[in-house]
């Protein structure tokens, strides 16, 4: 039990070795690049050299970079460096020192030789590439249900746009039957067609973890697909052909849902902003249309009290000529009732001058009743029974 240390003080001790032998401090080492970081502050290079069995994790800082060929994810390099371990995390790691490029690895070969293969098949065009719904009402997932991808779209679909209904398909997101799994579920949202989106999704990892998505079926099975697709498949600098093929590609889980649903706040402050622009639009028109309004009032006005005016006038006018024509009536059927009367009245006194009674009349042709309606020396007409005297009065005496 003398023999217990401390982990720190464990990974001095396997530092002084590794520093201690000169073959690990000055060592060659070829392999395939994979997993290349590039720290955007520093330029510092962290990726990992593999084989066929295993993976070693490296380090290329930037003040060493200037003597080395630049490489890719892919490249099949010969590298010097030397050996320690990371204290932090323990890892053991290769600090490189110099980089030269001897060819491409064959996994990263065959990834490109399908690339090139599907592009000439049309599978990359843009031109067949579909447009999202604006407004999407049910989305399809395809994710493992306990992964930080899964929490993720979650969150944001939440957050952004808690109108859609997000539909679950779980599936195995790497190893070996990833492929496999992620092309029967692609079928199995197409077969269903109740979703305006389908979402594939992981979150980061290693070249292995997400080589599924470089493979020949998930790509084909996209571009089948009858619903448009869209992936978040590991972090920014990760690129796979099932994203080339995709009709839409997010940089992660997060910004692929971010991609397919808008923002409920923008909307609403879209739709404030209409409500206040046609409020300021109606009220502009209302102004710019009150002086036409008010002269429109005033000209009806103006025309209601004119045609009053006017129908008074045509009253007056017609009580004028109603009345001027039934006194012109009234004085016709007056003369002719008079003509009638004095035709009746002659009639009468000739009958009554047979019996002796006579009419007399001054020369106007006034009747004279009584002695009152005569003057001494005027003139009168007598009318008898079969003419008329003319006579001069000498005399009045009354009784």
């Amino acid at each position: 039990m003398n023999n217990i240390f401390e982990v720190s003080s464990l990974l001095d001790n396997i530092n002084t070795l590794l520093n201690k032998n000169i073959y690990l401090k000055d060592i060659w080492i070829k392999g395939e690049i994979t997993d290349l970081k590039e720290a955007a502050s520093s330029g510092h290079k962290y990726f990992q050299l593999k084989d066929e069995k295993s993976l070693l994790k490296c380090v290329f800082f930037k003040f060493l970079q200037k003597r080395s060929d630049i490489f890719e994810d892919g490249d099949f390099v010969l590298m010097n460096g030397e050996m320690e371990v990371y204290q932090p995390r323990g890892d053991l790691t290769l600090k490189v020192k110099f980089v030269k490029k001897e060819g491409v690895g064959d996994i990263s070969q065959e990834i490109q030789n399908l690339r090139k293969i599907l592009e000439n098949e049309g599978l990359f065009d843009r031109s067949r590439k579909r447009i999202l719904p604006k407004y999407p009402k049910s989305i399809s997932v395809i994710t493992s249900p306990n992964s930080s991808a899964w929490e993720d779209i979650k969150k944001t679909i939440q957050n952004r746009y808690p109108l859609v209904k997000l539909n679950l398909i779980p599936t195995v997101m790497q190893g070996n039957n990833c492929a496999d799994e992620v092309v029967n579920s692609i079928d199995y949202a197409n077969s269903l067609d109740l979703d305006d989106v389908i979402l594939i999704s992981r979150g980061g990892g290693s070249e292995e973890d997400l080589m599924p998505f470089n493979l020949e079926n998930i790509a084909r099975s996209i571009f089948s697909s009858s619903i448009p697709i869209v992936t978040g498949i590991g972090h920014e600098d990760d690129f796979t052909t099932a994203d080339m093929v995709a009709d839409h590609r997010g940089l992660t889980p997060t910004s692929a849902a971010q991609m397919i649903v808008p923002n409920i706040i923008n909307i609403k402050e879209y739709l404030m902003g209409i409500n206040t622009n046609i409020s300021k639009y109606l009220e502009f028109k209302i102004q710019l249309k009150s002086p036409i309004v008010n002269n429109i009032n005033d000209n009806l006005d103006n025309l209601y009290q004119k045609s009053i005016e006017n129908y008074l006038q045509e009253i007056d006018k017609y009580d004028s000529d109603l009345i001027n024509n039934l006194q012109k009536k009234i004085n016709i059927q007056e003369s002719k009732l008079e003509y009638a009367n004095n035709s009746l009245e002659i009639y009468n006194i000739k009958q009554m001058s047979e019996r002796g009674f006579n009419l007399i009349e001054n020369i106007d042709g006034k009747i004279i009743k009584t002695i009152s309606d005569v003057q001494i020396n005027e003139q009168i007409k007598i009318m008898m029974a079969d003419g008329t005297l003319d006579s001069i009065v000498k005399n009045k005496t009354k009784e």
